[in-house]
Protein backbone atom coordinates (compact mmCIF):
# COMPACT_ATOMS: atom_id res chain seq x y z
CA UNK A 1 0.00 0.00 0.00
CA UNK A 2 2.82 2.09 0.48
CA UNK A 3 3.61 2.02 -3.19
CA UNK A 4 0.15 3.38 -4.66
CA UNK A 5 0.26 7.21 -3.37
CA UNK A 6 2.85 9.31 -4.70
CA UNK A 7 5.08 11.52 -2.08
CA UNK A 8 3.06 14.85 -1.96
CA UNK A 9 6.34 16.73 -2.18
CA UNK A 10 6.95 15.86 -5.82
CA UNK A 11 4.29 18.01 -7.30
CA UNK A 12 4.97 21.10 -4.75
CA UNK A 13 8.26 22.21 -6.91
CA UNK A 14 6.48 20.74 -10.11
CA UNK A 15 3.06 23.61 -9.60
CA UNK A 16 5.45 26.29 -7.85
CA UNK A 17 8.04 26.17 -11.11
CA UNK A 18 4.75 25.92 -13.59
CA UNK A 19 3.35 29.10 -11.30
CA UNK A 20 5.98 31.07 -11.67
CA UNK A 21 6.81 30.06 -15.28
CA UNK A 22 3.42 30.86 -16.18
CA UNK A 23 3.73 34.23 -13.77
CA UNK A 24 7.10 35.11 -15.55
CA UNK A 25 5.57 34.52 -19.35
CA UNK A 26 2.51 37.03 -18.42
CA UNK A 27 4.97 39.62 -17.34
CA UNK A 28 7.39 39.25 -20.85
CA UNK A 29 4.37 39.48 -22.87
CA UNK A 30 2.90 42.97 -21.02
CA UNK A 31 6.37 44.63 -21.49
CA UNK A 32 6.48 43.94 -24.84
CA UNK A 33 2.80 44.49 -25.82
CA UNK A 34 3.81 48.14 -24.05
CA UNK A 35 7.81 48.10 -25.75
CA UNK A 36 6.67 48.04 -29.04
CA UNK A 37 4.32 50.88 -29.35
CA UNK A 38 7.22 53.14 -27.60
CA UNK A 39 9.57 51.52 -30.50
CA UNK A 40 7.94 52.69 -33.12
CA UNK A 41 6.89 56.30 -31.26
CA UNK A 42 10.59 56.79 -30.97
CA UNK A 43 11.48 55.75 -34.49
CA UNK A 44 9.22 58.30 -36.39
CA UNK A 45 10.15 61.04 -33.38
CA UNK A 46 13.90 59.66 -35.22
CA UNK A 47 12.56 60.64 -38.56
CA UNK A 48 10.73 63.97 -37.62
CA UNK A 49 14.30 64.79 -35.67
CA UNK A 50 16.22 64.18 -39.11
CA UNK A 51 13.56 66.28 -41.42
CA UNK A 52 13.48 68.98 -39.00
CA UNK A 53 17.80 69.16 -39.12
CA UNK A 54 17.31 69.03 -42.75
CA UNK A 55 14.51 72.51 -42.76
CA UNK A 56 16.82 73.91 -40.43
CA UNK A 57 20.12 73.57 -42.81
CA UNK A 58 18.17 74.77 -45.65
CA UNK A 59 16.46 77.90 -44.05
CA UNK A 60 19.62 78.49 -42.83
CA UNK A 61 21.08 78.61 -46.66
CA UNK A 62 18.38 80.90 -47.56
CA UNK A 63 18.83 83.11 -44.84
CA UNK A 64 22.25 83.04 -45.97
CA UNK A 65 20.97 84.06 -49.42
CA UNK A 66 18.29 86.65 -48.51
CA UNK A 67 21.37 88.65 -46.40
CA UNK A 68 23.65 88.36 -49.58
CA UNK A 69 20.92 89.77 -51.93
CA UNK A 70 20.09 92.75 -48.76
CA UNK A 71 23.35 93.73 -49.08
CA UNK A 72 24.21 94.27 -52.88
CA UNK A 73 20.89 95.93 -52.84
CA UNK A 74 22.09 98.25 -49.74
CA UNK A 75 25.40 98.91 -51.67
CA UNK A 76 25.31 97.63 -55.19
CA UNK A 77 24.02 100.28 -57.70
CA UNK A 78 23.92 98.15 -60.73
CA UNK A 79 22.44 95.38 -58.63
CA UNK A 80 19.26 97.52 -57.77
CA UNK A 81 18.95 98.79 -60.98
CA UNK A 82 19.22 94.72 -62.86
CA UNK A 83 16.41 94.30 -59.99
CA UNK A 84 14.52 97.35 -60.87
CA UNK A 85 14.24 96.66 -64.33
CA UNK A 86 13.84 93.10 -64.08
CA UNK A 87 10.95 92.76 -62.02
CA UNK A 88 8.91 96.19 -62.72
CA UNK A 89 10.35 96.41 -66.17
CA UNK A 90 11.20 100.12 -65.48
CA UNK A 91 13.52 102.19 -67.74
CA UNK A 92 15.82 105.11 -68.15
CA UNK A 93 14.59 108.39 -69.33
CA UNK A 94 14.55 107.80 -73.63
CA UNK A 95 15.11 103.83 -73.17
CA UNK A 96 11.97 101.98 -74.47
CA UNK A 97 11.61 98.08 -73.16
CA UNK A 98 11.81 95.62 -76.77
CA UNK A 99 10.33 92.01 -76.17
Amino acid sequence: MADSAPPASSSGPDLAFLVCSGIALVAALVLVRNLLPAKKDLADSLRREESLKKEIEDLGKERELLGMKEKALRDDPAYVERVLRGQTGMTRPGEFVVR
